[in-house]
């Protein structure tokens, strides 16, 4: 940028005052990360009915929860850890419909992803070398974590070891990072914010249909648009779900006449996020 460092740290600690920087996040690719997937859940419900969003927000595998228009009016993205820990979070959505007047929802397995956070994902299979418990540890103290006034920087790598039990030295953290690069379950690192601040206040979910046997080499296209921050394989008709973030409702018309230049795809369905909840960092 052409700046010094005093006023990049400078700069940070603002936008952590103002809440433009609500968390630093380490984006993971979750296929290499052994027995660990996501999917997706449409959920019907009405504004008067807050304490669902609110016992959605406190489920410990919630990645994002928005507010949409359409059929349903939530979507969330779901971490899920094998198939008995998905068979209980089933359990506990069943739970939390039953509280809605006019209980209706969907699951939508997500099979590959192709992008996220705006970073590309290696789609090559998964590394048969499992990740240790140590690894997996360290992951989960990676993956968010929320700065405050006092403290607006991410975490050290001497601060990431003294979180681990037992603690980790700073050498140590250094080589296993490193390791979880090499290994592609750490793609990148990013920060969670309210994107308008960035003039990216317009956020759809894109659902695209593509002809037989052109879904992979679609998302491959797909992936090279920056609107696009997440885009997903699915086992749907419309096997390809985007997350796609634009300044304004003209430029994702443009963005979507764009897409349409690629005569493989079919068809597509949007729905546009009318609130987008912050999902803060699980403690232990």
């Amino acid at each position: 940028m052409g700046k010094s460092r005093n006023w990049v740290s400078r700069s940070i600690r603002q936008l952590v005052e103002k809440g433009c920087i609500r968390a630093y996040s380490t984006v993971i690719d979750l296929a290499q990360v052994y027995g660990v997937g996501s999917t997706v859940l449409f959920l019907r419900t009405n504004p008067r009915e807050k304490n669902v969003s609110d016992r959605l927000l406190q489920m410990p595998e919630l990645i994002s929860l928005d507010g949409i228009s359409g059929e349903h009016s939530l979507v969330g993205h779901f971490r899920k850890i094998g198939q008995k820990s998905f068979e209980n979070l089933l359990d506990r959505v069943d739970d939390i419909v039953t509280i809605a007047l006019q209980p209706k929802y969907k699951l939508i397995q997500i099979l590959t992803t192709y992008k996220s956070h705006g970073f590309k994902i290696d789609t090559e299979a998964p590394h048969d070398t499992p990740l240790s418990a140590k690894d997996l540890e360290l992951l989960s103290v990676l993956s968010k974590y929320s700065p405050s006034a006092d403290s607006p920087f991410p975490l050290s790598q001497a601060e990431i070891g003294e979180r681990m039990q037992p603690s980790l030295s700073q050498p140590a953290v250094s080589k296993a990072i490193t390791r979880l690069e090499l290994h592609r379950a750490i793609v990148g690192y990013s920060i969670d914010t309210d994107l308008s601040f960035i003039g990216l206040p317009i956020k759809f979910f894109l659902q695209v249909k593509a002809k037989p046997g052109t879904a992979a080499i679609t998302a491959r296209k797909m992936v090279e648009l920056d609107e696009i921050w997440d885009l997903h394989r699915t086992s749907e008709d419309y096997s390809l779900f985007a997350t796609v973030r634009t300044e304004s409702i003209n430029s994702y018309n443009s963005f979507l006449r764009k897409l349409f230049a690629n005569e493989d795809i079919i068809d597509t369905q949007s729905t546009v996020s009318f609130e987008e909840w912050f999902v803060p960092p699980r403690t232990k």
